[in-house]
């Protein structure tokens, strides 16, 4: 039968969930959350599909599945997808699935250092503050132009992808 998607969430999707949270600036882990979070959904769809457990049957294919997390999600998953594909392929401005990225490239992903006033929007790229109430966070720039923080909407991902996997279990 293979992993199943519990096995594949548990192996992979939330070790590297705990690793964003516990280092929540560092853009490598934030990478490894993004592919496992988006190859998760791609397992989920493709093992339900191969056993036909009907869990995925309403859907058309991979993009309206997709659409559907993304909605679930606030868009959160569209983000967290795009982060992946955008450092697997560098850009995502082409092809049939742009049109379910929110990110154009690697370079729209960077870390900053946040103060405790600062407003998420008006940070530039690699932006640093001084000062006690600062810390550091991975942030995207949308190809709409605002700007979102990774680990918000990684934790809103895994949280829509665990209850999807264990809600038959």
């Amino acid at each position: 039968m293979g992993m199943t998607p519990e096995q594949y969430f548990e192996a992979f999707v939330e070790p590297n969930q705990w690793d964003c949270n516990d280092m929540p600036g560092d853009i490598r882990r934030a990478f490894n959350a993004a592919v496992s979070a988006a190859h998760l959904a791609d397992h989920y769809f493709n093992f339900h599909r191969k056993h036909q457990t009907g869990e995925v049957q309403s859907f058309s294919g991979m993009g309206e599945f997709v659409e559907y997390l993304s909605k679930q999600t606030g868009g959160a998953f569209r983000d967290v997808r795009s982060i992946s594909n955008a450092y697997k392929h560098l850009y995502n401005t082409e092809g049939p699935s742009a049109k379910y990225e929110s990110i154009n490239s690697c370079g729209s992903v960077c870390y900053v250092e946040i103060g405790g006033d600062d407003n998420l929007e008006d940070l530039e790229e690699h932006w640093v503050t001084e000062g006690d109430n600062s810390r550091l966070a991975v942030v995207f720039t949308r190809k709409d132009g605002t700007k979102g923080e990774y680990l918000t909407a990684l934790n809103v991902v895994i949280s829509c992808l665990r209850e999807l996997v264990y809600k038959n279990v």
